[in-house]
């Protein structure tokens, strides 16, 4: 007998007495040895439902009241729940450690390539929406809508507080500086904590950053967007991965954001915050991918690509829903988070990918070793486009939850309701309004700083603002003159922005930026340069990376201790002590040296 085959056997008769934890040991073992798995992948567990999986309290102890389980390992940063014919992935923490970014790539594109599930829907556990990351009265820990019929079915607490023990204070609730004073959202992810990466020393080790972080990051992207590497001997990505992130995300973590279907909430964000710390982009693609905003759904957006890019990059602009489905950085909108509990319940229910057929399969004879084509490759994966189609409010190409572009069926006064077939029978009340008006504030400035931005040095840009900042004093006062005032103060917020960040990163950005924008590029090409240029600056000796690490500040978030009930702020410190104390220091022969010829 095998020994995968005494696992198997020794399982089956054991697995009834077995704690979910020490069950979930063996199942690993398993998996390892049939699929010969790295270890990093063992850091993204699996749990399945109704499973007690809890989080430690803030002092390390186990929030578990069950005896067999208080000795628990750090808090995992991602977790995997199986949902049907669907595979869920929950975003424990807003950063990974490295392990866990090449274990949940690992995880990603195994799921990927399986014939047996429908798609992955990946994003931050929805009971965060409660309460704007406020973790101090919930006892939930891995929430799903699918659990609703029965929360407590396997398992009771011996307080009978709740099935899953108490978690708090993990997950951060940040004050969303579009929308004033008061708000807060979750943080869905950073990708890493450039923090640690100081702590654990990897900055001095060129050889290990490399490989145990700017690879995994690389390839977390390659498997979220399904892209086939030969060299991971994986079988190519066959279901789609639907993110929905409920909050802010910025810097590598977008890299969760580049599957098949980006969902949009009322709460979703992206931030580039990286030339805080004194770094550029991480090796995920966004310096081939922001100056292409737009072209993917031919939207309204894609002739000011570059201004929007120069916008999230340099000057640190906060896109919120409307601009990332306005540029194509997420695919849908769809509102509230809750219509997670109707996608969870209806890809539950639709068939595994190879069960998505229509028509047999070609009858293949005996001893022919030509492959046949796929009769049903045009059936697969609609399903679920179908479901995430008819969730959404619109989409990136404008169409509507049913697919449909009303354009043409909207009134020609407003645009906003159906025409009337017989306008005496309707009173003016009673339309039927399909949408309000959409406005992506990122678009509008892009075509507003557009010739600004367009200067090739940072320097430039920045003078080009402060031009534009200087003519409040002209307009301040005099009537009809507000949207000039405005512009004008819209554009001492970008410069001042962009002076709080590392003179030498935005540069280095400025110059990937441009090299990125060029035909001949492609997406590896643009990862191979962020990774090396990345690389240079958490190096560099007495470079802003390491002067900002060693000062201990923050990047000038705003955190909500207590979420969005209490108004508790935690405003952080920005570093401001870099090399240079401009950008006009910065030298050309500086910039080569860290992005290359």
């Amino acid at each position: 007998m095998s020994q995968t085959a005494a696992y198997r056997k020794a399982l089956s008769k054991i697995s009834p007495r077995l704690s979910p934890s020490a069950l979930s040991t063996v199942h690993n073992e398993i998996e390892q040895i049939i699929t010969n798995a790295p270890d990093s992948a063992f850091s993204i567990p699996e749990s399945p439902l109704y499973d007690p999986f809890v989080i430690n309290n803030p002092d390390g102890s186990s929030s578990n009241p069950h005896e067999y389980e208080k000795v628990l390992p750090a808090n995992p940063g991602a977790v995997v729940r199986t949902m049907g014919c669907s595979r869920r992935v929950f975003l424990i923490n807003p950063s990974l450690t490295p392990t866990e970014i090449d274990g949940l790539s690992y995880r990603i594109r195994t799921m990927a390539s399986s014939d047996g599930i429908n798609s992955i829907v990946l994003g931050n556990p929805l009971e965060d929406a409660e309460c704007n990351g406020d973790m101090s009265e919930n006892v939930t820990c891995l929430p799903s809508f699918l659990e609703e019929d029965a929360p407590g079915k396997y398992m009771t607490r011996v307080d009978h507080s709740g099935a899953y023990g108490k978690r708090t204070n993990f997950i951060k609730s940040i004050l969303h500086e579009r929308y004033g004073d008061g708000l807060g959202m979750p943080y869905v992810s950073s990708g890493y904590d450039a923090n640690k990466v100081y702590e654990e020393g990897l900055h001095k080790d060129m050889n290990r950053l490399e490989y145990e972080l700017m690879n995994p990051l690389t390839s977390l992207s390659k498997a979220v967007r399904g892209s086939y590497d030969v060299s991971l001997e994986s079988s190519k990505s066959k279901v789609p991965l639907v993110s929905l992130p409920h909050g802010l995300v910025t810097d590598s973590g977008y890299s969760l954001l580049m599957g098949s279907y980006v969902l949009a909430t009322h709460s979703t964000s992206f931030k580039i915050l990286n030339p805080m710390r004194g770094l550029a982009f991480d090796p995920i693609g966004l310096s081939y991918l922001l100056p292409r905003i737009g072209w993917e759904f031919g939207q309204a957006s894609a002739p000011h690509a570059a201004a929007c890019a120069n916008l999230i990059a340099l000057c640190g602009y906060e896109a919120n829903a409307e601009d990332m489905v306005a540029t194509g950085l997420a695919t849908h909108y769809i509102g509230g988070p809750f219509k997670l509990n109707m996608l969870e319940r209806a890809l539950s229910d639709i068939n595994s990918y190879e069960y998505q057929a229509i028509f047999p399969n070609p009858t293949k004879l005996y001893g022919d070793t030509e492959d046949k084509p796929d009769v049903n490759d045009p059936f697969r994966n609609v399903a679920v486009a179908n479901v995430i189609q008819h969730l959404s409010e619109y989409d990136a190409a404008g169409a509507d939850e049913y697919g449909i572009h009303l354009k043409e069926e909207l009134d020609d006064e407003t645009g906003l309701f159906l025409k009337d077939n017989d306008p005496s029978l309707t009173m003016q009340e009673e339309r039927i309004q399909m949408y309000g008006e959409v406005v992506s504030e990122l678009v509008s400035w892009a075509a507003t700083f557009g010739k600004a931005l367009s200067e090739s040095t940072v320097e430039g840009k920045m003078e080009r603002l402060r031009e534009i900042a200087a003519t409040k004093a002209e307009f301040e006062g005099r009537e009809g003159f507000e949207e000039d005032v405005m512009v004008a103060e819209q554009a001492q917020d970008l410069v001042t922005k962009m002076e709080q960040r590392s003179p030498l990163a935005l540069c280095v950005m400025n110059e990937l930026l441009q090299k990125g924008d060029d035909e001949d590029e492609t997406m590896n090409s643009c990862m191979e340069r962020e990774k090396a240029s990345q690389m240079r600056l958490f190096g560099k000796q007495d470079g802003d990376y390491a002067r900002w690490a060693e000062s201990g500040k923050g990047v000038g978030l705003v955190e909500m201790n207590y979420g969005n009930c209490s108004l508790i702020k935690d405003y952080e410190d920005s570093y401001s002590g870099w090399a240079h104390s401009s950008v006009k220091e910065v030298t050309d022969d500086e910039i080569k040296e860290i992005v290359g010829a």
